[in-house]
């Protein structure tokens, strides 16, 4: 059986899926997973590569979508092109805005109170939530970015850019150097994200916004002071206290703040 995977095309969105993508490859009855993923050349590079190691994994490249209706019509005739190759393929995809996530959830026996939208996602690919942590594998070269960068023996790595902007956050609550990888355009440039987990690694603290890195750091389930500022409050991320999005069983420990640097509630 091939099996066709398309979800929103975020980075974070990648890197969060990544454990689901692999276990549905593992899956005994599955003979390759067809990915796709919208978005920028230099996005799809770094997707394609975190499945480098699996042969069975095929990503595929769409442009960049300037609304949800343009993304699911790409995923739709992508998934109708391969289906032409591999007449067996099954259809685990999905391109949605944030509004609709919570009418979605109930359909896969998930509420909005306790529940957060990755659960979702897991369950729209028909895989366990466990999977995230228990299927996660990305390799990367552990050294050369970060013997490059002669950092302090301490300091506290912060992300404050997403790809809406950059968000003020008052980080008066660590005494560290702080070091933020945007401050180096030059090896944001030149490095995937992933080059950049040893320096995640070896930081004494971590600060991040809710973006791509966060999601990074989450999957490296890392023992060290985290903080996660919550400054993008909307509706669908009302849930950051009762649900598993920011802690959860296999990796917790984060202080909730909001952009004062204040605990928040």
């Amino acid at each position: 059986m091939n099996v066709f995977l398309a979800n929103n095309s975020g980075l974070g969105d990648y890197i969060l899926m990544n454990g689901a993508t692999r276990y549905v490859a593992a899956q005994p009855e599955v003979d390759n997973v067809h990915l796709l993923c919208i978005g920028t050349h230099n996005k799809f590079i770094q997707v394609e590569w975190m499945y480098r190691d699996n042969p069975n994994i095929i990503v595929y490249g769409e442009p960049a979508a300037n609304s949800f209706h343009e993304g699911r019509k790409k995923m739709r005739k992508r998934a109708k092109r391969i289906a032409k190759e591999f007449p067996d393929l099954h259809k685990r995809a999905f391109f949605w805005g944030s509004k609709t996530w919570h009418e979605m959830m109930p359909r896969f026996g998930l509420d909005c109170l306790n529940n957060c939208w990755p659960e979702l996602f897991y369950a729209a690919h028909q895989a366990p939530y466990s999977a995230r942590h228990g299927y996660f594998h990305v390799g990367r070269d552990k050294d050369k970015l970060f013997n490059s960068l002669n950092l302090p023996s301490e300091y506290a790595f912060c992300v404050d850019v997403a790809s809406s902007g950059r968000s003020r956050i008052n980080l008066s609550n660590t005494k560290l150097p702080i070091f933020k990888p945007h401050s180096r355009p030059d090896l944001i440039e030149s490095y995937n994200i992933f080059d950049w987990m040893t320096v995640i690694e070896n930081a004494a603290e971590l600060h991040t916004i809710d973006t791509g890195w966060f999601h990074l750091i989450k999957q490296m389930k890392l023992d060290k002071k985290k903080y996660f500022y919550h400054v993008r409050q909307v509706n669908e991320l009302k849930n950051v206290l009762t649900s598993c999005y920011i802690n959860d069983e296999h990796d917790n420990g984060w202080e909730i703040l909001d952009g004062n640097g204040k605990v928040f509630k």
